[in-house]
């Protein structure tokens, strides 16, 4: 119990939200994975690796610039077997809180970065948004 009210007071003290992890089925499972790699290429900053045999998707490290310090974030598109009326897809967000420095190549400074599970608002708010962009162009 102390450590829910640890966990819970910490996060309102940094006004800091869970990364969001969008889960969700697709009925139309034929074309779906070509459905998620543009979803991925529109909403996520690009594709940097796929794996259709693993049903996984990557996308690039993105800059967020907040008034708590730099984010990166990064899309991860798994699509999971389904049969042939379902498919479930899952797509999760990445999160990394970095020193302010030089930005160019995210992929290197990501991996200096410390890992999050919680980001501010304005990155909460970005991600609530591509997920849902992402479900509306995966799901249909």
């Amino acid at each position: 119990m102390k450590w829910l009210a640890l966990v819970v007071l910490s996060g309102c003290a940094l006004q800091t939200w869970t990364v969001p992890q969008p889960y969700f089925r697709t009925k139309q499972p034929d074309d779906a994975w070509a459905r998620a790699v543009a979803a991925t290429q529109a909403h996520c900053g690009g594709v940097r690796d796929t794996n259709e045999e693993s049903g996984v998707i990557i996308a690039p490290w993105i800059a967020w610039n907040t008034g708590d310090g730099l984010y990166l974030t990064q899309c991860l598109v798994t699509m999971l077997r389904g049969d042939e009326h379902v498919r479930d897809v899952r797509v999760t967000f990445a999160a990394r809180k970095c020193p302010v420095s030089d930005m160019d190549d995210l992929a290197a400074l990501a991996k200096t970065c410390e890992v999050m599970e919680m980001v501010p608002d304005q990155v909460k708010n970005g991600l609530e948004i591509t997920g849902k962009k992402m479900e509306a162009d995966i799901a249909r």
